[in-house]
């Protein structure tokens, strides 16, 4: 019974020892795996990232190209202002003349009637 019992002892002694290194391995397998999906989700969110970055510069540039159009309108609108004011005051003005020309016609065709036909009322 003695020779077994330091044999038990070895294999108690051995056997923590083996429970660590099996202990230690799978905390290692654990934390490689956990590391290894950190990378992936990492990954991922930096091609996301990326693709925003490129959406914003494009949009960017969207508005960019937007704006310098319409700064360029700006000066095409403010054109277009001061030729309306410029045709609204022809409008009154070839109204006035058109008003003017109406009655001296009147008055040419009076005229003519009174030194033709002599109405007796008018003197």
């Amino acid at each position: 019974a003695k020779p077994s019992q330091p044999t038990r002892r070895k294999n108690a002694r051995r056997q923590p020892h083996q429970a660590d290194a099996t202990s230690a391995t799978h905390q290692a397998q654990f934390i490689t795996t956990s590391l290894l999906r950190t990378k992936n989700l990492m990954s991922q969110e930096l091609d996301r990232v990326s693709t925003l970055n490129t959406t914003i510069d494009d949009d960017g540039a969207l508005l960019h190209d937007a704006k310098e159009e319409h700064a360029g309108m700006g000066g095409t609108m403010k054109g277009a202002k001061k030729v309306m004011g410029r045709l609204g005051r022809q409008d009154v003005r070839d109204a006035v003349i058109l008003k003017c020309a109406v009655g001296f016609y009147w008055v040419v065709v009076a005229y003519v009637l009174w030194s033709r036909i002599k109405v007796p009322f008018l003197p």
